[in-house]
């Protein structure tokens, strides 16, 4: 958080704030009624205390950023790496500790409602209330399975800033002593249903849940998944499980043996055996003699070896080589020099955005530095390489255009758009891009959608290669986050079309209005 609140001081758009003294000076106002010093600043800015809730605001108001950016992006950091037991935000609101029964009241029926809509912020303040409140009674108790359901659906067709404050909700949700059965069975019941089309995100935030149903699912949807999808998402899970111990004794064998079968399948999709690979290299104690023996032939593949050696997607010299170009080029694009400031924190973030194993963290990377003026310059630096066929034939191309999905505005699109249908593209390159559209800035023409649809729905019927199929449903994804309706009709009733992309088209369409239509807000 002190890195957010510096990196943006120091390169926002004014040259006034470069001077801490001056800040300091214009801090009182807003919503911060304090004199505030700059030795107040220099300690926020170094994180030797942490920034209150009002003061983060205050940031957010002087430099000119949208409502609660800064604050969707400090919870969802403390998130991911606070321990579960911990339903209430890192930055505590004032009304948290306020009794405001009426509210509560207020907020809990029109999330109940199938009509009533609700931005992020009242979801944040709603799931706020109810973490201050954890012996919370609310009648009738069906309300909680409204809220649950309505709430994971919106999180997961929601993006931005509006995701970030819903994901935040949903996993204090899922940490709630009254609410979190709710919450774990919403996620249990969608995760099984085979026509649901967003699959990783809803197995992987269990892994805000320590509760006995959780990992029970999780271990389910690795051993027995509805899909790969939802087995990714469980591998995904697992890491953070593992992490804080979640996994008791008895579940442990079941995990270790998935995830050495994982590990050594050559036939599964290219992000499941590296992630299955960093898995096992945390279970160093409980791996058998036989596995021990068979790793050494995952030695010919550089990319999991350097998994299993070192945590890490690729080699660390070599990769070092690109996080210094990229870091260097950021710098020098900045609107100012600052003197005596050398960012240390910054090529730490591009290497695990790029090189980590784990998709939660090179998206939080992503996430992380989307937060500051650095957006803008690195975007266009990972487009830059993506331009290269040199880099699309590497390992770290489908990591770049995942990061493009946080990172890339309206100039990005188009590269995103010409990957999707180029020719002697590899084939997780053109798969990435399509999964990446829905979530790149800007909006593309439906002229655009109908030359993609019909470029791989033409290949896919020559070939069946499932490469292809993947594409539609990437695109079709797309449409769905882009409210694309018209063309989404078109897809439903397209019988050239994989009977997968028609069913996705069909789940989009027939997404509550309050959910598709609320989740952006």
């Amino acid at each position: 958080m002190g890195w957010l609140l510096r990196v943006n001081r120091l390169y926002g758009p004014s040259e006034r704030w470069l001077r801490s003294a001056a800040f300091a000076d214009a801090f009182q106002g807003g919503c911060w009624a304090e004199l505030t010093s700059i030795y107040q600043i220099s300690r926020w800015e170094t994180a030797a205390v942490c920034a209150p809730y009002l003061a983060v605001r205050r940031y957010e108001e002087l430099l000119g950023l949208p409502s609660h950016h800064l604050v969707a992006l400090v919870d969802t950091i403390h998130r991911y790496a606070a321990s579960t037991y911990s339903v209430l935000p890192e930055l505590v609101r004032a009304q948290d500790r306020l009794a405001a029964s009426d509210r509560l009241d207020e907020l809990v029926d029109r999330a109940a409602s199938s009509t009533a809509l609700l931005t992020g912020v009242e979801w944040d303040e709603l799931t706020r209330r109810l973490a201050a409140t954890p012996t919370v009674v609310i009648t009738p108790h069906k309300a909680w399975v409204k809220i649950a359901e309505r709430l994971l659906s919106e999180t997961i067709v929601a993006d931005g800033i509006a995701w970030m404050q819903r994901y935040e909700a949903l996993s204090r949700l899922l940490a709630h002593p009254v609410g979190q059965q709710a919450a774990v069975a919403a996620c249990t019941s969608l995760a099984a249903d085979p026509t649901n089309q967003v699959f990783v995100e809803t197995v992987s935030v269990l892994d805000a849940s320590d509760h006995p149903d959780a990992n029970r699912h999780v271990l389910e949807q690795l051993v027995h998944p509805t899909n790969e999808r939802a087995q990714y998402g469980a591998l995904l899970a697992s890491v953070r499980k593992l992490r804080f111990g979640h996994f008791t004794d008895d579940e442990m064998p079941s995990l270790v043996a998935i995830v050495q079968e994982l590990t050594f399948d050559s036939t599964r999709r290219d992000d499941i055996q590296p992630l299955a690979a960093e898995l096992l290299r945390r279970l160093p104690d409980t791996v058998s003699t036989t596995s021990r023996t068979r790793l050494g032939a995952l030695a010919g593949d550089p990319t999991l070896n350097q998994v299993l050696r070192a945590g890490r997607l690729a080699d660390q010299e070599a990769s070092q080589r690109l996080v210094a170009r990229l870091a260097g080029m950021v710098v020098a694009l900045m609107p100012r020099d600052v003197p005596r400031f050398r960012d240390e924190v910054l090529p730490v973030l591009l290497d695990e955005m790029l090189f980590n194993p784990v998709f939660d963290v090179r998206l939080l990377a992503a996430i992380t530095v989307g937060g500051t003026p650095y957006r803008r310059p690195l975007a266009a630096g990972l487009a830059a390489e993506l331009s290269g066929s040199t880099v699309l034939g590497a390992p770290v191309a489908p990591a770049m255009i995942e990061a493009l999905r946080v990172l890339g505005g309206a100039e990005q699109r188009a590269v995103i758009e010409r990957l999707i249908t180029a020719s002697g593209v590899p084939a997780r390159v053109t798969v990435a891009a399509a999964q990446a559209i829905g979530h790149v800035g800007g909006s593309s023409e439906d002229r655009f959608w109908s030359q993609a649809i019909t470029y791989h729905a033409g290949l896919w019927q020559r070939t069946q290669q499932p490469a292809h199929a993947a594409a539609l449903s990437g695109l079709t994804y797309g449409l769905g986050m882009a409210r694309n309706r018209a063309v989404l009709h078109r897809l439903r009733t397209d019988d050239r079309m994989p009977e997968q992309v028609r069913a996705a088209a069909r789940w989009w369409l027939n997404l509550p209005t309050v959910v598709y239509e609320g989740a952006n807000r």
